[in-house]
């Protein structure tokens, strides 16, 4: 489970809070969230250093094993470490998809996510006309805030910042020879853009625990993906800069999580039906997302960076948000076959719910 939501958290379109559901454990997981509170956090914080003192004495081992189950915390380590080891594992393969097999990659999931649907539709117990328009809402803000977010827009903003500082630094060693075998400083502001990538996990944690709406498309919308997939590439590497901005990266999102998991809580306790009408019209939406053809750009000079240092590329292709009909042609066929077995997995994982659910 773990393992799928951390590949859904990488997957700009796709929601970790779809598969949540998908595998009905939506609720429990806001349940633990929403029980974090400062004296349960002093008295893990005493745990910890009771166990940091004496790790092999056994008394202390049980009384930390029993905190955890307690709480439920073994079954959210458990997911977590399931989605950190997928994240790091799939960030590199998830670039190469998204760059060689757009197309192809995009019906996969489109597939996973139209049989998705079901989820929330049976987890409303009786549908009622009113409830429709909580379904519009969400189908209508989902297609709205994807409308708005142009990746070939976004590349071309940053690439123009980054032409500036790579222009002034050819300059610089123009004017001083002598210094062009030095190592190229930082860029100016690294701390600024630490705080930035904090607050990106702040804002994105909100959309990752729903379902219908992709942690990665905000990132996307604020232009942090492609640093924060980056960064996550470099981790085998040790890469310090890389290290930095996720841990900021990841401090933000502990903070938006504990402070948004108590409104989705009480939210859920209070409008039950509404809220799971609302889901079902982000999933609905995020089908517009996921669409696999989309109008192509090339960008003929792209600036990024890399470790400190800018660097240029030429003729990048990039897929905008602009959805197209397909040709008829073999990436068509193949896309559709990829489509079905996206529909057949998540009819598999949907069907073997059913099951649990009737034992």
């Amino acid at each position: 489970m773990g393992v799928c939501l951390g590949a859904a958290n990488i997957i700009p379109g796709v929601s970790g809070g779809t598969f949540l559901l998908i595998f009905n454990i939506y609720e429990r997981v806001f349940s633990i969230i929403n029980c974090i509170s400062r004296p349960l956090l002093v008295q893990a914080a005493g745990l910890a250093g009771r166990w940091l003192r004496h790790p092999l004495q056994k008394y202390t081992f049980g009384a930390v094993t029993s905190f955890c189950k307690e709480n439920d915390f073994a079954f959210l380590f458990k997911l977590i470490a399931g989605a950190l080891i997928a994240i790091v594992g799939l960030s590199t393969v998830m670039k190469h998809l998204l760059t060689h097999y757009f197309s192809l990659t995009y019906a996969f999931f489109f597939g996973l996510i139209l049989v998705s649907i079901l989820i929330p539709i049976r987890l409303i117990p009786r549908f009622k006309i009113y409830l429709l328009g909580f379904a519009c809402l969400g189908a209508a803000l989902t297609v709205m805030v994807y409308v708005q977010v142009n990746p070939y827009d976004r590349m071309k903003h940053k690439s123009d910042f980054y032409q500036t500082v790579y222009e002034s630094r050819i300059h610089a060693q123009t004017d001083r020879p002598d210094n062009g075998a030095a190592a190229p400083p930082a860029l100016p502001g690294a701390g600024a853009e630490y705080l930035y990538a904090a607050l990106c996990g702040a804002v994105s944690i909100s959309a990752m625990v729903l379902p219908g709406i992709s942690g990665s498309l905000v990132l996307i919308l604020m232009g942090a993906y492609y640093d924060v997939l980056s960064a996550i590439s470099a981790l085998p590497f040790f890469r310090v800069e890389a290290i930095l901005y996720l841990g900021c990266f990841g401090l933000g999102i502990l903070a938006g999580g504990l402070l948004f998991a108590r409104l989705i809580s009480f939210v859920l306790r209070r409008f039950y039906d509404a809220t799971m009408a609302f889901l079902l019209g982000l999933m609905l939406g995020s089908l517009w997302a996921l669409w696999p053809f989309k109008q192509v750009a090339v960008l003929e000079t792209q600036y990024v960076r890399e470790n400190s240092i800018v660097t240029r590329l030429e003729d990048v292709v990039v897929y905008t948000n602009v959805n197209v009909v397909p040709a008829m042609d073999g990436q068509m066929g193949w896309a559709v076959i990829l489509f079905l077995a996206g529909c057949g997995i998540m009819y598999g994982f949907v069907r073997a719910q059913e099951t649990k659910t009737t034992l």
